[in-house]
């Protein structure tokens, strides 16, 4: 049930994500403060007449022929009448309220309409984004970010891992460069950052598992499979991501984002799921980089 807390936490989440954190129009880019984004839902429920791509609306009686937008009609309320995907909602840069731009190998920005890329930057939250390489379903043949690759959840830090270490070395988990005896070449997300910062992808050493309120900041729900843009995160699979983030109740479990749907859950740590990694872009960064 909706209750009236919830409702306002609701209202105030729209807010902000309607301020957003840069223009639609291109400029400069000034890093925004942990900016929100927007859900990417355009379209509403229109009973008895059913869903509308397009959030438009007709009273069931009174209104003149091709009159949308009613005041106080059944769609206005909906999340696709809100928020940046309503204020800012040019695809140009992303689809609907997205904001994003692509980055080359050495981290330098490049056209919105550019077919290679590495890395995506995040206008509204401020995030860079890993982007893996086309798949072919199977494990490890494309490269170190072969979009194929799984890996399990594993930090044997105790202050950082929520009381359990997780799994190391599992036959779960196939990527790129694996080599019995070599835990360098595991298949353990510890790892994997651990030789993609070595690697220093789009110019930088400082990538790191999201939490996962930021990996949940990715999910286009206008879509699925994969519920993402895939115009800046093409070859994302419809399969379970591993976030940072331990789950409260079970030491063994951490939170993985489903991409198909969009969800989240706490799933084995001995699992073999795909990883996207994350960086913080800060005040050192600026397009003269």
């Amino acid at each position: 049930m909706l209750t009236r807390k919830y409702a306002q936490i609701v209202a105030l989440a729209v807010a902000v994500a309607s301020q957003g954190g840069c223009s639609k129009s291109g400029g400069e880019y000034s890093p925004p403060r942990n900016g929100l984004n927007d859900t990417g839902i355009t379209w509403g429920a229109d009973y008895p007449r059913g869903v509308n791509s397009d959030c438009s609306a007709r009273m069931q009686g009174g209104q003149a022929a091709g009159e949308t937008a009613v005041e106080s009609d059944i769609l206005s309320q909906q999340d696709c009448r809100h928020g940046r995907d309503v204020t800012a909602g040019d695809d140009a840069d992303g689809a609907a309220g997205f904001v994003y731009r692509k980055l080359d190998a050495n981290g330098e920005f490049l056209p919105a309409d550019a077919q290679n890329w590495s890395c995506v930057l995040d206008e509204i939250t401020g995030l860079m984004w890993e982007v893996k390489q086309p798949g072919d379903g199977v494990y490890g043949n494309r490269g170190r970010h072969d979009a194929d690759d799984v890996f399990t959840w594993y930090n044997p830090d105790k202050k950082l891992n929520g009381g359990h270490i997780g799994d190391w070395n599992s036959r779960y988990a196939q990527c790129t460069g694996y080599v019995q005896g070599q835990p360098a070449t595991y298949c353990n997300i510890e790892e994997f950052v651990s030789r993609t910062n070595h690697r220093g992808l789009c110019g930088y050493s400082d990538w790191r598992l999201p939490t996962l309120n930021e990996l949940s900041s990715l999910v286009h729900f206008g879509r699925s499979a994969p519920a993402i843009d895939t115009a800046y995160f093409p070859n994302t699979k419809s399969g379970f991501y591993w976030t940072y983030s331990p789950d409260a109740l079970l030491p063994q479990r951490a939170w993985a984002v489903n991409f198909q749907l969009g969800y989240a859950a706490p799933l084995p740590r001995d699992n073999g799921r795909h990883v996207r990694l994350v960086r913080n872009w800060g005040a050192e960064n600026s397009e003269d980089k």
